[in-house]
This record gives structure tokens, C-alpha cells and sequence, in this order.
């Protein structure tokens, strides 16, 4: 299930702009956004999903076909599903297999905050993966990379800031907690060079 994080990711996607990010995409954001788990709208399902889409996307001025063909492909690739009661009422609810869409696709939002002052604490993520995990192993260093950290060792990484919420967020996602190790320490030998690399004093 989408949790409160991954949805704070959404409005954070969906606020910051989305000029080059796919309709389809923006489309499934929105509806999680603007209901979880559900989304009821009235007779006019259609009108009403593409209203939806429009409450949070004001930067694009997308045509209502363009948005009412991403919310059919949504529907048609079973991201989505309608479900009307004998009242006119139709709910439009995420599915599992959109689900695990949007958690794709937050692993692609993720960033670190950054306070205003370094606590003087570095952050050191580990890991030792089976052989089996060789493809999520590269992944994992991409990721890492991505988010700002520096290779002490192999497969010893490191960074400044708080971050084990999405260390293991993204370690969940690939299932490969029991692998990793999130510590927080408070002296490195040696530590200048890293500390000329993120700029801290």
C-alpha cells in the first residue's frame, strides 16, 4: 500500500512543475494524491478524472483529450479501475498493479533533505548482497550516487545528512533489507577529505 511518504512525494513532483514528465504519469500522481485509497466522483467519471488532473497540474495546459486518453491508458494498462455502485456513483481506485507503479516511481523522487547545519554525524550505508542480487547491487550504487553519496569503501558508502527513512525505503522496494545497514557515527579517520566534498566546516 501507498503510504504518507510516497504521497508527499507526489505533491512535491506535482507542485515543483512537470514540463518533462509523462501525462500518464502525472495523471496516476494526481489521482493518488487527491484520493487514497479511493477517488469518488459522480456519473461523469471521465469529466470528473480529468478535473482531478487539473486541480494539480496548472503548468502544462494540457488538452482535455490529451489528459482523457492518459486516464483511459491508465485504464486500459489496469493502473486503475472504475467501480459503480447501483447509485451512479463511480469510484476510480488505484489497483494493486498501479500500486506498485507509483512506488517505482517515488524511488525516482526520492531526495534528502538537507538542514541548514551539519550535525557533525556522518551516515554510512552497507551492504553485502548475495550473488544473486548482482543487477540490484549496481542498482543500489546508482541509486546511492544519485542521492549524493560517496564510496568509502566497497560497498561502504557515505553521506552527512539524516537519511535512513529512504535508505530503507529504497531498500524495502528491492527487497533487500536484511542486507543493508544504516549507521550513524560520529568520527571517521581522516574525514577531511570528505568533508571538502560536501562542503562542510
Amino acid at each position: 500500500m501507498i503510504n504518507r511518504n510516497d504521497i508527499e512525494l507526489f505533491k512535491d513532483f506535482l507542485d515543483s512543475g512537470t514540463t518533462k514528465a509523462n501525462i500518464t504519469k502525472i495523471a496516476l500522481c494526481a489521482i493518488a494524491v487527491s484520493v487514497l485509497p479511493l477517488v469518488v466522483i459522480g456519473a461523469g467519471a471521465m469529466g470528473n478524472a480529468v478535473q482531478i488532473f487539473r486541480t494539480f497540474d496548472k503548468k502544462e495546459n494540457y488538452k482535455n483529450k490529451q489528459i482523457s486518453n492518459a486516464i483511459t491508458n491508465l485504464r486500459r494498462s489496469k493502473f486503475i479501475e472504475y467501480i459503480p455502485n447501483n447509485k451512479g456513483i463511480v469510484t476510480v481506485r488505484i489497483t494493486k498493479k498501479g500500486e506498485t507503479k507509483l512506488k517505482s516511481f517515488a524511488i525516482d523522487l526520492i531526495k534528502i533533505s538537507i538542514p541548514s547545519k551539519w550535525d557533525g554525524k556522518w551516515r554510512v550505508v552497507m551492504f553485502d548482497l548475495p550473488i544473486r542480487y548482482a543487477k540490484i547491487r549496481h542498482i543500489l550504487r546508482f541509486r546511492l550516487k544519485k542521492l549524493g553519496f560517496v564510496k568509502f569503501q566497497k560497498s561502504v558508502w557515505i553521506y552527512p545528512y539524516p537519511c535512513i527513512d529512504e535508505i530503507l525505503f529504497i531498500a524495502e522496494y528491492y527487497k533487500i533489507v536484511k542486507y543493508v545497514e544504516v549507521m550513524t557515527v560520529v568520527d571517521i579517520n581522516n574525514d577531511l577529505k570528505l568533508k571538502k566534498f560536501f562542503k562542510l566546516k
